[in-house]
């Protein structure tokens, strides 16, 4: 087991229909975002109107 240094839960995906969770269509969408890039780019453009000691948007790695 690793731990992970993502700040969201991993994705992983069961043909079995248990452990089906409602919030795992934000999860995909949240993995696509970031493949795609958005999320670091959203970072970089909303930065002039974050506060200096805001924590909400951790960096991304």
């Amino acid at each position: 087991m690793r731990k992970s240094t993502s700040p969201y839960p991993q994705l992983s995906v069961a043909a079995t229909g248990s452990g089906v969770v409602s919030h795992a269509g934000a999860v995909v969408l949240l993995r696509t975002a970031e493949k795609a890039g958005l999320i670091s780019e959203l970072s970089g453009v909303l930065s002039r109107w974050r506060k200096p000691l805001a924590s909400h948007d951790p960096p991304q790695s």
